[in-house]
């Protein structure tokens, strides 16, 4: 299944607290809430800018820094639905695919000047209209994450990604 999104570009390394800036951790909760602070200081009113369903695209390695889980909560809350970058910091990528946020890692040089793609989890390639570009393919389990709404929703609706990863079948 192939999802389209609107791409939204970041340029430079992105940290954790340039996504969303550490004073609001412990203000807000609700993804919701976090949203309009995303970038708040990195790159000013992008907040505003994005709408449901957009791809979140860097040129440099994205989620260093600190570990915090809402700077995911963050962007899901400003309707990015999909995170690629050539480099992800391991816990945030982590994070994501927990929360139920696809981060694709790929060279994302022939991304940058794309208004709109296409994004298969399934067949692991990202298309541009003009260019097909494949990243590594993405396990099922994860794929069955990213469709429950995260770990937590897959387990909770009855799935066993413990049990599941160690059998190579789906959830």
């Amino acid at each position: 299944m192939t999802t389209t999104h609107r791409v939204m570009n970041v340029r430079g390394s992105i940290s954790t607290d340039d996504i969303i800036p550490a004073r609001y951790k412990h203000m807000y909760t609700e993804p919701d809430e976090l949203a309009p602070h995303v970038f708040e200081h990195r790159f000013p009113g992008m907040a505003g800018e994005f709408r449901q369903g957009d791809a979140l695209v860097s040129d440099s390695i994205t989620g260093i820094g600190s570990s915090r889980e809402q700077a995911v909560s963050a962007l899901l809350g400003c309707g990015v639905t999909v995170v690629i970058a050539p480099k992800f910091g391991r816990i945030f990528y982590r994070n994501c695919w927990n929360l139920g946020l696809p981060a694709l890692e790929m060279d994302t040089r022939e991304l940058g000047g794309a208004e709109e793609i296409g994004v298969s989890l399934e067949s692991g390639v990202v298309s541009t209209g003009s260019v097909e570009l494949a990243f590594h393919p993405v396990p099922q389990l994860m794929i069955d994450m990213v469709r429950s709404g995260g770990m937590l929703s897959l387990v909770l609706a009855g799935g066993n990604p413990a049990t599941a990863a160690r059998k190579g079948t789906r959830a």
